[in-house]
């Protein structure tokens, strides 16, 4: 029990990081009002989810801590939006990795899609897999007690094993797709370095690859986290444990998802100058209390600019 008081001091403490780091990249998604893209736009309904995401788990945490006993019904309910928003997030990493590829592939086609309907087209496959994976969770329900109130546990049995295994198979397309993108950005790096250097196909390709340097360290950053967590929890069901001890292993896993939950923010921090430099100035002016300043910051241009021709 002591590991799992460990667990929810951990989800507490990396909750108030990943609750900052989130609201401010929805801040600077919303920042850009006029100027907002495609990639930006996923990025900031990303955000939303890790909040969401977040805000039950400390929910969870509560509930170990004051050991609340937990009845898999009542748990679904109370934390039905996260298990909705849950598979929304994961379909949404998914598409981000699509865009990636679609930006670099096919640049001219890319950039003719109206923003608001490439957005919802992309949101669309989470919705609907988040639909049915909810539906049929409702029909199997049983009122087992569990030992914490989280997705894995939250699910039914066969549920939670097949959403398990879809959320790996997910979690792999998206690895893949990245590893593709980044193939095709070495082999247009070749074609477009013939191309002069002033001219909008060349000067795209350039915001590109400075995208895909901090991709690329999201997506190992996403392997080490969320995938670990989901083929841990699968790791543990086949190996044919008792069922208290996959329900303890369920619960601790919820380290690397959480990490998973908050760390965006800091890898752009880390890695993007374009959102560095508008994070700083968020802060900046966060702490004037200046809201005619958070309009007009030059941050909006700098944030666009690296998404500028998408």
């Amino acid at each position: 029990m002591s590991l799992l008081v460990a667990v929810s001091v951990f989800i507490f403490v990396s909750g108030v990081l990943g609750i900052f780091g989130n609201i401010n990249l929805i801040v600077a998604t919303v920042i850009v009002i006029e100027h907002r893209t495609k990639c930006t736009i996923l990025i900031g309904i990303l955000a939303c989810c890790d909040l969401i995401c977040i805000v039950f788990e400390w929910a969870n945490a509560v509930e170990i801590l004051l050991k609340i006993e937990t009845f898999r019904r009542s748990c679904f309910w109370s934390i039905s939006p996260y298990l909705y928003v849950i598979n929304v997030q994961s379909m949404t990493i998914l598409m981000i990795a699509v865009d990636r590829l679609f930006a670099i592939w096919k640049p001219i086609k890319y950039r003719s899609f109206g923003t608001t309907k490439y957005v919802l087209m992309c949101l669309t496959p989470g919705i609907l897999c988040a639909t049915v994976i909810f539906t049929a969770s409702v029909v199997t329900m049983d009122d087992e007690q569990i030992t914490a109130c989280n997705p894995p546990l939250g699910y039914p049995p066969l549920v939670s094993f097949i959403w398990n295994k879809w959320i790996i198979g997910v979690d792999t397309c998206t690895i893949l797709l990245y590893v593709v993108t980044m193939g095709m950005l070495y082999v247009r790096k070749k074609q477009f370095s013939k191309l002069d250097k002033m001219c909008s196909e060349y000067q795209f390709f350039v915001q590109q690859q400075h995208i895909m340097r901090t991709i690329s360290v999201i997506v190992i950053a996403f392997t080490c986290s969320w995938f670990f967590c989901h083929c841990s929890v699968l790791l543990v069901t086949y190996i044919g444990l008792s069922g208290p001890v996959v329900q303890f292993f369920q619960t601790v896993a919820v380290v690397p998802a959480m990490m998973c939950y908050c760390q965006n923010y800091y890898i752009y921090l880390w890695r993007s100058h374009e959102y560095r430099t508008a994070f700083k100035r968020q802060f900046v002016a966060a702490i004037h209390c200046n809201s005619s300043y958070c309009h007009h910051t030059s941050s909006v241009s700098v944030v666009h600019s690296i998404y500028s021709s998408q």
